[in-house]
C-alpha cells in the first residue's frame, strides 16, 4: 500500500501540550460517550437501522502492526529534541507526554481499543470532519459531533494516535491522525499533526485535498472484513486502559459508561454494546435484558469521583432504570417530540423527586431548567424520565430542537442555555415550566408540612425571613513576632474550641478557619435539602432562596454557606459559624465555578440551587445559608 504518516509543512510552533491533547482526563466516560454517540447516529440516524450495534475490543497487537511507525518515530524524536533543547519548554506536562510516548514505543507490544459499528460508514467528507481539528457538526439533527468524539479519544492513547477506516456500497476508505509536537528537520519545519494517507512529492497538502487510501491499514483489516454493507471502525493506539492501575477495569468501564449514558436507547432496543476482551477472554453484552445486572453494581454509588462532576450518578441511573421498566406514561406531553415516564416514590423514601432528561436515547441532563430538585418542594416524591425522541426526521418537535440547541459540545447539561436567542431562550423555559407544572400535578402536594431530613440539617421553610449571620470585623495592629489579630475592641480575637462537623480529612482547629469578608445583610427566604451523601458526610445540597428586598443597578449579591455553631450572643463564649469552601453553585441550570472560596456570585434572580461543597461536611451539621448585597464602585467618566 503506497501510504504513510505525513507532518505537512508548518511554521506554527506547537508543543507536546496543546488544547486537543490536554482536551479531557484520560476518564472512560468522556471517551466512551462520545464514541457511543457517533455510532448511534451513524446507525440509526443516518443508516435507518433498527437499532446500533457497537462492539469495543481491546487487544494486544505488535508495535510494528502501527501505520507509519517509521515516520512517527523520526517524528517523535526530532520533537523531543528540540523540546529538549528549549528549556522553557521542559514543563511537567511536556515531559510527562515524552515519557508515555517513549515508554509506549520502547515495547514489542502495544494496547488498541476497537470501536466498530454498522452506522453509514465513512465517505470523503465524513472522514474530512474527523480529521479537521475541533469540528462540530451535529448531521441531521444527531446527537454526536463529527471530529469532537476524534479529539476525546485522544485521552486514552499514550501514543496520540487514532486511526479510521470505514466501509460503505461504494468501497472503504481509512486515514489516521497523530498529535506529536512541531519539529523541524533540516531546514524544513512540519507541523505537530500528523496524517496517515497515500504518499506524494508534495507534503503541504492539508487534510482536504482527498488523498486518502482506499483500503485499511492491517491493523484494522480483521475489524473492517467483520462490517456487513457499512460500517466504521475506530482503533485508539497505544489505549492506556483509561490510566488505572487494574487494566482489566477498563473492560468494566466500558460497560458501565454505555449502560448508563445510553439507557434509554438501551432500554427501547434502539441500541445493543458488545464488549470484548481479547486477554481475559471477557465477553459482555449490554442490552435490555442485561442493563439492570450492569447498573445494579453502581446502584449505592451516592456520589461521583472528584473530578466528575456533571456526570449521571450510579443510584440515578438505576432510578432512572426502574421508572422506563415501570412507570407509566403521561398523557397531555407538552410536546409531540415529547414522552413522560412517571413512577411515584414512597412519601418516606427519603428520595428527592428528580427528572432525568434523555435525547434520542442518551442521557442528557437532570439539572434542566425548572426541572431542578428544587422546583418540586412540597409535592409527594416521584422519579421522572423525559424521553426526547425524533418524531419526524424534517420537523423533530419544538422542545426537542430547542433542549439540543442548549447543549454543549458534549451534549451533557444545557451549557449553552444562556448563549441562545432570548427568544428561544424563553420558549424554552416556558416549556419546561410546563411539563413541571405536569409533573406537580401528577405527583399531588404533600398534604402535611413534615419531610425527610438528615438529622441536624437546617431546613427553613420559604416563608421564613432571616438576615445573614454577621462576621465579626478583624484588624491587624503591628507587633514584635507575628501578628495578633484584633477585634473592634482592641482585644486579641481568640475563638473558643469549635465543634468539628467537617469531613474526616479537614482539621478542625479554629485558627486554621477562614471567614469570609463582612458584608450587608440581604433578607432571603430559602430551603435546604441534601443531595449526595456518603458514610455519613455531604458534599452537595439543593436549595430554593427568593431575595426578599429591592436593589440598586450597582449592587449585586454573594452566597456563603456555614455551619451553625449552635449559639448566640447571650452565651459567655458565642461561638463563631464555620463558613465552608465552595467548589460550585448551579442556578437554574447554569453551572458558576467558585474553586474553594468562601463566596459565590449569584444573579439577582436566583431562585433554584446546586451547591458543592469544597470539602465534605458531617450529616449532623446545621447548615444555613446566607446572602450579602455588595456595591460595584461608580464609574467615573
Amino acid at each position: 500500500m503506497n501510504a504513510d504518516l505525513v507532518f505537512p509543512h508548518d511554521y506554527r510552533s506547537d508543543g507536546f501540550t496543546t488544547n486537543v491533547t490536554s482536551r479531557q482526563a484520560a476518564e472512560p466516560d468522556p471517551v466512551v460517550r462520545e464514541l457511543l454517540q457517533n455510532s448511534l447516529d451513524a446507525a440509526v440516524r443516518e443508516a435507518g437501522r433498527e437499532r446500533a450495534e457497537v462492539h469495543f475490543t481491546i487487544a494486544r497487537r505488535v508495535l510494528s502492526d502501527l501505520p507509519g511507525l517509521a515516520a512517527y518515530r523520526r517524528a517523535f524524536q526530532a520533537a523531543r529534541k528540540e523540546r529538549e533543547a528549549d528549556s522553557t519548554a521542559k514543563t511537567h506536562d511536556q515531559q510527562s507526554a515524552i515519557e508515555r510516548i517513549q515508554s509506549a514505543l520502547d515495547r514489542a507490544e502495544m494496547s488498541v481499543l476497537f470501536c466498530r459499528d454498522n452506522g453509514v460508514g465513512l465517505d470523503l467528507r465524513r472522514l474530512q470532519a474527523l480529521l479537521s481539528e475541533g469540528n462540530s457538526n451535529k448531521a441531521g439533527g444527531g446527537a454526536g459531533s463529527y471530529g469532537l468524539g476524534h479529539l476525546t479519544a485522544y485521552a486514552a492513547s499514550d501514543l496520540r494516535y487514532v486511526l479510521y477506516a470505514g466501509r460503505q456500497p461504494g468501497g472503504d476508505i481509512a486515514s489516521g491522525h497523530a498529535i506529536l509536537a512541531s519539529h523541524r528537520v533540516g531546514r524544513n519545519r512540519f507541523a505537530a499533526d500528523g496524517y496517515w494517507r497515500r504518499t506524494a512529492e508534495v507534503l503541504n497538502y492539508t487534510v482536504d485535498d482527498g488523498n486518502y487510501p482506499r483500503e485499511a491499514p492491517a491493523l484494522l483489516q480483521d475489524e473492517v472484513d467483520q462490517i456487513n454493507s457499512s460500517g466504521t471502525v475506530i482503533a485508539i493506539a497505544g489505549f492506556n486502559h483509561f490510566h488505572d492501575d487494574d487494566p482489566a477495569s477498563a473492560f468494566d468501564d466500558i460497560c458501565r459508561v454505555a449502560a448508563v449514558n445510553f439507557l434509554a436507547a438501551i432500554v427501547n432496543g434502539r441500541m445493543v454494546v458488545h464488549v470484548h476482551d481479547q486477554q481475559s477472554r471477557k465477553h459482555k453484552e449490554v442490552n435490555a435484558d442485561s442493563v439492570a445486572e450492569v447498573l445494579g453494581q453502581i446502584a449505592n454509588q451516592q456520589r461521583l469521583p472528584d473530578g466528575m462532576s456533571g456526570w449521571l450518578v450510579g443510584s440515578q441511573a438505576y432510578r432512572a432504570l426502574e421508572t422506563l421498566q415501570t412507570g407509566r406514561v403521561l398523557d397531555r406531553p407538552v410536546d409531540r417530540s415529547v414522552e413522560v415516564r412517571f413512577r411515584a416514590l414512597e412519601e418516606q423514601s427519603n428520595e428527592r423527586s428528580r427528572v432525568q432528561v434523555f435525547r434520542d436515547g442518551m442521557w442528557i441532563t437532570n439539572n434542566a431548567p425548572e426541572l431542578g430538585t428544587g422546583m418540586f418542594n412540597g409535592v409527594q416524591p416521584f422519579d421522572a424520565v423525559v424521553l426526547l425522541r425524533d418524531a419526524d426526521p424534517e420537523d423533530h418537535g419544538e422542545l426537542y430542537d430547542l433542549v439540543r440547541n442548549a447543549e454543549g459540545p458534549e451534549h451533557r447539561g444545557l451549557s449553552k442555555f444562556r448563549e441562545l436567542p432570548k427568544k428561544e431562550r424563553d420558549r424554552l423555559r416556558s416549556m419546561l415550566r410546563q411539563l413541571a407544572e405536569r409533573l406537580r400535578e401528577e405527583a399531588g402536594e404533600i398534604e402535611h408540612e413534615e419531610s425527610y431530613t438528615p438529622a441536624g440539617f437546617a431546613v427553613f421553610n420559604a416563608d421564613e425571613l432571616r438576615d445573614a449571620t454577621p462576621v465579626p470585623r478583624l484588624r491587624y495592629r503591628p507587633s514584635t513576632g507575628n501578628q495578633a489579630a484584633t477585634d473592634e475592641t482592641g482585644s486579641v480575637a481568640e475563638d473558643p474550641p469549635t465543634p468539628n462537623y467537617l469531613g474526616s480529612n479537614t482539621p478542625a482547629e479554629p485558627h486554621q478557619r477562614r471567614v469570609p469578608a463582612p458584608g450587608k445583610a440581604v433578607r432571603v427566604k430559602r430551603t435546604i435539602v441534601p443531595v449526595d451523601g456518603v458514610n455519613g458526610e455531604i458534599r452537595r445540597f439543593a436549595a430554593a432562596l427568593e431575595i426578599a428586598e429591592e436593589s440598586s443597578a450597582r449592587d449585586y449579591y454573594e452566597l456563603r454557606v456555614l455551619v451553625e455553631s449552635g449559639s448566640d450572643e447571650s452565651c459567655d463564649q458565642p461561638l463563631q459559624p464555620q463558613w465552608l469552601s465552595i467548589k460550585s453553585v448551579t442556578v437554574d441550570g447554569e453551572p458558576i465555578e467558585v474553586g474553594g472560596k468562601l463566596e459565590a456570585p449569584i444573579p439577582k434572580t436566583a431562585r433554584s440551587l446546586t451547591i458543592d461543597l469544597a470539602e465534605p461536611v458531617s450529616a449532623a451539621a446545621v447548615l444555613e445559608l446566607d446572602v450579602v448585597r455588595r456595591r460595584r464602585s461608580s464609574s467615573k467618566g
